[in-house]
């Protein structure tokens, strides 16, 4: 009984526009259009954290980041994830930003989920169920506009 209720304790996440609010404090802006340097590698860097710290997903990622696909951030994560490897400053860095928003921080936004329900063994979220609508709706219309 008690790891029913262990199981089904709300999780806590970092909200992107914290991570995103100390990675700009540190590094500079993040939220600007186009690829310029530094704010694309600090605009990586946050993607970065998004999806390891704050554990969203690179659609939710995405959007965040002035509507980018989920392919950008996938390639932004990975950029991030090689330069770590092959450099100890940027290692650094992220440690530092990681132990920042691990715990460091008591004025962290925290966004709580709801327990997931099962449908067919499978969790969906309200999310998930929203970007397959939205991803049907686009298929939809790339059909209809190469129909004209």
């Amino acid at each position: 009984m008690a790891t029913f209720a262990l199981a089904n304790r709300p999780k806590e996440r970092l909200s992107l526009a914290a991570i995103d609010a100390t990675v700009s404090a540190q590094l500079g802006p993040t939220r600007v259009p186009g690829n310029e340097q530094p704010a694309c590698f600090n605009r990586q860097l946050a993607m970065y954290l998004g999806k390891h710290v704050g554990r969203w997903s690179t659609t939710q990622i995405g959007r965040f980041y002035n509507g980018r696909d989920h392919s950008t951030v996938c390639y932004g994560i990975h950029r991030i994830a090689s330069l770590r490897e092959s450099d100890p400053e940027v290692d650094v860095l992220l440690t530092q930003l990681t132990q920042q928003l691990s715990g460091d921080c008591a004025d962290v936004e925290i966004e709580h989920d709801c327990p997931e329900p099962l449908i067919n063994g499978s969790r969906i979220t309200l999310e998930g169920i929203a970007d397959l609508i939205a991803q049907r709706i686009w298929v939809n219309l790339e059909e209809r506009l190469q129909r004209r």
